[in-house]
């Protein structure tokens, strides 16, 4: 599969979109069927998770690692916060690095939203079935992600907004 490239605007600030894509341990919020385990302690690199999806025997552990480990910095509000994690699991492979850039929201004047970029590339294994899934994979891909990704923006959007949260 060709790797994904999906890029959002948010009027929620980057910490707060930080929290909601950086919190993996949600991510079966976002996914549908699937379940999610977690390493102990905060992410970090070398920190593991997985998400399980499925359904009883059909279902299969898709296991990621954190391989780069960037929040955004109250010190240096301009930077981009950045996490790299490879995908280590026996049926899927790939790696995903999301990037959360701040920038002035376009349609609300004075607030600092957030520009998401989700570059990912999956890859079925064993490969010879790289070939077979692939357009399958993209299409399904692009629609699965565009959706979790819009639905995080949306729960970052009433987190940056909720009361007493400094912007």
């Amino acid at each position: 599969m060709a790797a994904l490239h999906l890029t959002r605007h948010t009027a929620a600030d980057p910490a707060a979109v930080w929290d909601v894509v950086a919190g993996f341990d949600g991510y079966g919020d976002w996914m549908p069927m699937t379940r999610m385990t977690t390493d102990d302690g905060a992410p970090r690199v070398g920190w593991g998770f997985a998400g399980i999806s499925g359904i009883g025997p059909l279902a299969f552990s898709d296991s990621m690692l954190v391989t780069r480990w960037e929040p955004p910095e109250s010190t240096a509000p301009t930077s981009p916060a950045v996490f790299r994690i490879v995908k280590t699991g026996r049926l899927l492979g790939g790696w995903a690095e999301i990037t959360i850039t701040p920038e002035p929201h376009v349609s609300t004047p004075g607030v600092l939203g957030s520009r998401l970029d989700w570059v990912e590339e999956v890859v079925v294994r064993p490969l010879p079935f790289k070939r077979l899934f692939a357009p399958l994979l993209d299409r399904a891909s692009a629609w699965l992600y565009g959706r979790a990704i819009d639905a995080m923006l949306a729960r970052a959007v009433e987190v940056s907004a909720a009361p007493g949260r400094s912007r």
